[in-house]
């Protein structure tokens, strides 16, 4: 099912722009550039719908809507003719995604430090040596990991406690032997993640990840207790 919450985000903001006029004279707000602000924040958001828009009719409609006029399309047809292209564009997305994840893959081999876990399928590389202990399957590390596409946009940004008995697969195999305070660049094969699901539509995934505690179930005086051993 396409997701259309930025969509109607966009529409809402548009309304805002309509009524601003109306409250400006309350607020003592500067009505040209709050406009100005309102239009950057649309404009960045243009790009989520995967297809180019155009701005000039765009802008047309704005006006004619403000104005009352009829539009020639109905909201549901609208909605429909927005489903029908987004499906075609993230069907050709899904396509290419998969394209470069394999090249990449292949390429990224010729790196030196790069490990291989899976073949063409798991990578990592590591950033940053750490203590001899290891996690192991059995262990719920704290992490800090970062996830991104190629073209290095984030879809996570976080810092958890990681269950490897049910996490993905493919990250547990990429965590399992790392050492703590470890920092590891990984990198998936969308046959082994999120594969043609929205919205990554076979995009390759890259982790940055570190291992922050080894284990959270254990006695965090013990896991300090551990740091300190020089093996």
């Amino acid at each position: 099912m396409v997701k259309f919450s930025k969509f109607f985000l966009i529409f809402f903001v548009f309304t805002l722009v309509i009524f601003t006029k109306t409250f400006a004279d309350e607020r003592e707000v500067d009505v040209k550039k709050l406009s100005e602000s309102l239009g950057h924040i649309i404009g960045k958001n243009l790009d989520d719908l995967g297809f180019k828009l155009d701005l000039k009719n765009m802008l047309k409609g704005i006006k004619k809507g403000s104005q009352k006029k009829k539009s020639p399309m109905s909201e549901d047809e609208c909605l429909e003719a927005l489903a029908q292209i987004q499906i075609k564009e993230n069907e050709k997305k899904t396509s290419q995604n998969l394209k470069d994840a394999t090249n990449f893959l292949i390429t990224n081999l010729k790196d030196k430090d790069v490990i291989e876990i899976e073949k063409e399928k798991l990578q990592y590389k590591i950033l940053k040596s750490g203590k001899n202990i290891k996690v192991e399957k059995y262990h719920s590390p704290i992490v800090k990991m970062t996830g991104r596409y190629l073209n290095d946009k984030i879809f996570t940004n976080s810092e958890e406690t990681i269950n490897l008995a049910e996490t993905l697969p493919a990250l547990q195999k990429a965590i399992v032997g790392m050492h703590l305070h470890e920092k590891r660049k990984v990198f998936i094969h969308p046959d082994l993640i999120f594969g043609k699901n929205s919205p990554h539509l076979n995009s390759l995934v890259i982790f940055d990840i570190e291992i922050l505690t080894l284990d959270a179930k254990k006695d965090p005086l013990s896991e300090i207790a551990n740091n300190e051993i020089v093996l």
